[in-house]
């Protein structure tokens, strides 16, 4: 079974929708679970176009679905996020909008991909997605923040190299 890379399809989104073009490669940032929103934003500081950030599912739960397997479910975010004015309340929530539209076609595609057991989405929880406005982000970026689950089964397999 194929494993979600949830950095390289982070890229590939950017290099697919309209709204990162034309600079694309510029749009695209990564961040570890570990980095604080204000950390994530000082390194988006100066920048005036819209960005994705991809933020890893290191951040699991486990659940027993009482048929001898133990699921790892491990969350990952998607930030897209858009230039406003901090000095217009409509600018920020047309920003917001859009980000929304954006991260719904994501979510869209990411379902087509579950759905065609694809790049590893096979245990994409259709009903794990969630949606938080947020900003701002660096110098005037708003948008929103997108969540969701991908199951994976966890190996009950003792390896020998981690014992005395």
């Amino acid at each position: 079974m194929e494993q979600y890379n949830h950095f390289a399809y982070g890229l590939e989104l950017t290099k697919k929708m309209k709204l990162f073009q034309p600079k694309a490669e510029n749009s695209y940032h990564q961040a570890p679970n570990s980095d604080t929103l204000a950390s994530i934003s000082n390194r988006l500081s100066e920048i005036n176009y819209p960005v994705l950030v991809a933020i890893d599912g290191k951040d699991s739960t486990f659940i027993d679905n009482e048929a001898e397997s133990l699921i790892k479910k491990s969350q990952f975010f998607f930030m897209v996020l858009k230039i406003a004015d901090n000095d217009d309340p409509q600018s920020i929530l047309d920003a917001q909008a859009e980000c929304e539209a954006n991260c719904l076609q994501i979510q869209t595609l990411m379902k087509l991909h579950s759905s065609k057991y694809q790049l590893g989405l096979t245990g994409l929880q259709l009903g794990s997605f969630t949606l938080a406005s947020i900003g701002p982000i660096g110098d005037n970026l708003y948008g929103e923040i997108m969540g969701f689950i991908i199951d994976a089964g966890v190996t009950t397999k003792i390896i020998d190299d981690y014992w005395v």
